[in-house]
């Protein structure tokens, strides 16, 4: 087995191996690396190969810090057949024996990845032997709602939570529609508008905010290989939710939305929004779509605990990730680290 550092004119290569595995997810694709490039990451791509054959593949964005340090960070990836345990054995020393040769140009802290897999205690002690650290919490979510949209209409309806249905039904009464915007249909005013309730609505979560050069930069670059879907809800003419779809090929993510808080229409609206899209991205062929974050089990006091309820409310199967681990590049990692412990948030519900 070798890894290859990808160039451009093997990007097909590259995403044909990503869209066709398992673990299809969007922040491993090539788009969402030359999104990122455009705020101050750089994007890398490996290929390991077995006989000339590609086998995995890895995105890397490493980022600049004042003093001339910078991390290595690669979110839900490696992307390999994470059930053939032979295969991982060889491929993750490999990744850490070439992140460390990188290295030794550079002055970068550490590696820190998040493979997208549920726990396994067996590849979390191979990492370990590899030298890899479990950080203490995640960058991405740590665990989201997955549903299966493969069922018929009907079946996934009644799969709902029954006061959902009811809430569903009360938003098709009431006259809500949820229409969807692809490619050049998304315009600057979709998003200026999609921006100010995305806004407002992780002011009221304490989500992690983006700024707006980052969206209309997403759009574009999603935009040409038809990997975004931009939905707006409407109730009597008032535009009251908007939302962007990520597509991975027959895998949708659910990563950025905003509503309205509106008297009259705020208990069912979320309901009936959320039902449309379902319905939508199963017209077009999504098997999977991912909710993108709920919080811990059994913990009322959780912030991300009003949501996680209203996700859950649709059915799906609960997927707890694996976490995340830190290859040490340097000797100043445990003070980076520390500082780390003090000023980052405890909780995170968008990507980064």
């Amino acid at each position: 087995m070798e890894i290859k550092n990808l160039k451009d004119e093997e990007r097909g290569l590259y995403s044909d191996f990503l869209f066709n595995s398992k673990y299809k997810d969007i922040l491993q694709s090539w788009e969402w690396g030359d999104v990122k490039s455009k705020f101050n990451w750089k994007a890398e791509r490996l290929g390991f190969f077995k006989d000339g054959k590609l086998i995995g593949v890895a995105q890397i964005l490493e980022r600049r810090l004042p003093l001339g340090f910078s991390i290595f960070y690669m979110p839900r990836g490696p992307i390999f057949d994470w059930e053939d345990k032979e295969l991982i054995k060889k491929a993750i020393p490999l990744l850490a024996k070439e992140i460390r040769e990188k290295a030794k140009t550079k002055k970068t802290l550490f590696l820190r990845l998040e493979p997208p897999i549920k726990k396994d205690e067996d590849i979390e002690l191979l990492f370990k032997e590899q030298g890899f650290n479990k950080y203490f919490k995640t960058v991405q979510p740590p665990s989201t709602l997955l549903i299966d949209l493969s069922p018929a209409e009907e079946e996934l309806f009644k799969n709902l939570r029954r006061t959902a249905r009811n809430l569903i039904n009360r938003s098709e009464k009431e006259g809500l529609s949820v229409d969807v915007l692809t490619g050049d249909q998304i315009t600057e005013n979709h998003l200026k508008s999609f921006y100010n309730l995305y806004r407002i609505t992780g002011k009221r979560f304490s989500f992690p905010l983006r700024p707006y050069r980052q969206f209309s930069t997403i759009a574009g670059e999603m935009s040409e290989g038809g990997r975004i879907r931009f939905y707006l809800a409407k109730v009597k003419g008032l535009t009251l939710a908007y939302g962007i779809v990520l597509l991975s090929k027959d895998k949708a993510f659910y990563i950025w939305g905003g509503t309205v808080r509106h008297p009259d229409y705020s208990k069912f609206l979320n309901y009936g929004y959320i039902w449309g899209m379902l319905r939508d991205l199963k017209k077009t062929g999504v098997k999977v779509f991912d909710f993108w974050g709920l919080g811990p089990e059994n913990d009322k006091n959780h912030p991300w605990q009003g949501f996680s309820l209203f996700k859950t409310a649709f059915g799906g199967e609960r997927f707890d990730y694996i976490g995340a681990f830190d290859l040490p590049l340097s000797r100043f990692y445990n003070l980076f680290r520390l500082a780390d412990r003090i000023l980052t948030p405890k909780y995170r519900a968008t990507s980064s």
